[in-house]
This record gives structure tokens, sequence and C-alpha cells, in this order.
């Protein structure tokens, strides 16, 4: 299918929502995940969407909420679905189709492969590796839990590695006076999460930028981890085996 065909039957709708069918359209058939608003231009274009040039694609995705994310300065801002913004489109713009879907999922699959087998630690690289086979089945909640294991394990030898055992105690009983002496490279295992980033942090084995993330993916593995309505989707259960590689391996 070409994109001119999978906008035909919503040529109607509004501005926002052709340029996020388009967004949408191509993250299957190209596999792309950001753009720019001069590629979404030039795919409207070739679309044969008519008027293309006076519309303010920024101003449109600007407008469109919590379906899409920018990153990226002002002069080189990049566009990106959402799950919502994903969930949004996929109600009112035709169907993708499966084959194409399928072909781009493997790609994917495959190149989060390549990167898991980069990773040198054989704990961690097993740990990852179950993670992109829970994300291939579909099996979102548990690909989530077995990536942070592997960054659990990745932080704690750092922190065993870069440090001795008087310095990890005093930087966990800075923030937890009751924090048990870490005596041998086990002991970190007593420690909560939380207060194993914080330490990490504290130690220099991760800095600010990398605490604040690796914090949010803590709480997306607390979610997925325990009873409750959360139903993380393929694109964020991805994106957090790519960021935890990318940070710490």
């Amino acid at each position: 299918m070409k994109l001119v065909e999978y906008l035909n039957p919503i040529k109607n709708s509004s501005q926002r929502a052709r340029i996020l069918a388009v967004m949408y359209f191509l993250e299957s058939a190209e596999a792309k995940s950001t753009f720019s608003t001069s590629e979404l231009r030039t795919a409207l274009t070739q679309a044969r969407i008519p008027n293309v040039k006076s519309w303010n694609i920024a101003a449109r995705l600007a407008g469109a909420g919590h379906t899409v994310h920018a990153t990226g300065t002002a002069a080189n801002r990049r566009w990106e679905l959402t799950d919502s913004g994903r969930e949004e489109v996929a109600a009112f713009a035709p169907p993708l189709p499966q084959d194409t879907q399928a072909l781009v999922k493997q790609s994917e699959i495959s190149a989060l492969r390549t990167m898991v087998a980069a990773i040198t630690d054989t704990e961690a690289q097993n740990f990852a590796s179950e993670a992109v086979d829970c994300l291939e089945i579909g099996a979102h909640r548990a690909t989530i839990v077995f990536m942070w294991v592997a960054a659990v394990h990745e932080i704690q030898e750092r922190i065993w590695k870069n440090s001795t055992g008087p310095a990890i105690t005093a930087a966990a009983q800075k923030h937890n006076t009751r924090a048990k002496s870490c005596k041998k490279r086990d002991d970190l295992s007593e420690y909560n999460e939380a207060l194993l980033l914080q330490v990490a942090q504290d130690l220099g084995v991760i800095d600010k930028n990398q605490h604040t993330e690796l914090k949010r993916a803590l709480d997306l593995r607390n979610g997925s981890g325990h009873p409750n309505k959360l139903r993380p989707g393929e694109h964020k259960a991805k994106a957090h085996i790519e960021d935890i590689v990318t940070m710490l391996f």
C-alpha cells in the first residue's frame, strides 16, 4: 500500500489528523520513529494532498497535545507519535497492511538483538536477551521487567568496581541511616533500587541526567511488575530497551 492510498479514506479529515496518519503510516512502512516538519510536508506532497505548502505543520503538531512528543531545539525539532497518539490514529485511520507491520517488527527485533549482543557482561546480556524475547512475543510487561534487571546488574557492577565498601555504605546511609553496611558485592542487592540509583549518582557512577532517566525506567518497571491496569504498548517496551542499552552499555 502507498501513502496516497492510505490517506484517501480520510481525505476530508482535519490537517492534524492527516499529519498524524502520515507519521503512523511511515512508522510502519519505513521503520521511522521521528520526523521533521519538512519530511512530513514532503510525504504529504508526494501523496498529492492539495495546498500542503500553506499548511502550518509545526502549529498543527504543537496543538496535538499528548498524541505527539517533540525533541530537539526549535530550529532542529523532530516529532514522534506517543502510544496514545497511535491509539488515536488507529481509531480513525485505515488499518495498516499486516505484512508491512510484520516485516518492520522483525527488522526492529533484529536491530535490538544486535544492540544486546554488544553487551560485554554475560549476566546483563542474558537478561537483556530475555527482554527482547519477551518483546518479540508481545509480552511487554515482562520485557520491561527483564530489561530493568539487566540495568540493575550493570549499576551494581559499576558501583562495586569503582568504589569501596565504606564509601558505598556512607553514600547509602546518607539517604537512609538504616541502610546495610556494604562489605561485599552481594550486599548491594539489599538496597532498594531507588536508593541504588542515588548511591550510583553520589559516587559518580551515573550522572544527574542518567539518574533522572533511569528513575523513569524504574517507575515503569514498578508499574509493569505489580498487579494494576497498566498495559504498556510495544513502542514503550521497545523504547525501554533502547534507552537502557544506550545509557548503560
